[in-house]
């Protein structure tokens, strides 16, 4: 038995193994009670003692804070969690592999963040939608922190994913010929 590895056409570049890239867990902006908690917080006014760099008016609103703990817990056994791997951009059960949906890098032409809904911009959260060539709506991933980056890593993946198989697909036809 040879321990020799297998040499690849591009070093570091493997097209046959899927490899897990990021995943996220929604904010609890993605349910109607993490919104409402939200909203009230994004609609509290600043008030600031001198010498205190603390929103005073959050006080009133942190007698939510045990019923968004319980939110944040719930949503952690028994919602979902969105993955981007080498391949494919998935939405699978919060704890386990389970698939709800997927889509493959190649099928994706832009990646857009939809506009905050109430509630979701405290959270700094948002709505994350693939779109397909023609505009299509994929997949829409519900109050994704930090979308900017999240965006940008499925963008990021799908372009290394297509450059790997179009040089690969230029060294074979080079091999071939």
């Amino acid at each position: 038995m040879s321990t020799a590895a297998i040499p690849q056409a591009i070093p570091g570049a493997e097209t046959q193994a899927e490899r897990a890239i990021i995943s996220r867990w929604p904010s609890i902006a993605s349910t109607a009670i993490g919104r409402v908690i939200g909203g009230l917080l994004e609609a509290a006014p600043t008030i600031r003692l001198p010498g205190l760099n603390i929103n005073l008016a959050y006080a009133p609103v942190l007698l939510l804070a045990p019923v968004a703990a319980a939110v944040y817990l719930l949503t952690k056994f028994t919602g979902r969690r969105y993955t981007v791997t080498s391949k494919r951009v998935m939405v699978q059960h919060s704890l386990s592999k389970r698939m709800h949906s997927q889509v493959a890098l190649e099928d994706i032409s832009e990646v857009a963040i939809a506009p905050y809904r109430t509630g979701q911009e405290f959270f700094s959260a948002a709505d994350v939608v693939l779109q397909g060539g023609s505009g299509e709506e994929l997949m829409r991933m519900q109050a994704v922190t930090r979308p900017g980056v999240f965006r940008q890593n499925i963008l990021e993946s799908r372009d290394a994913l297509i450059q790997v198989q179009a040089a690969l697909a230029t060294i074979q036809a080079r091999s071939d010929g």
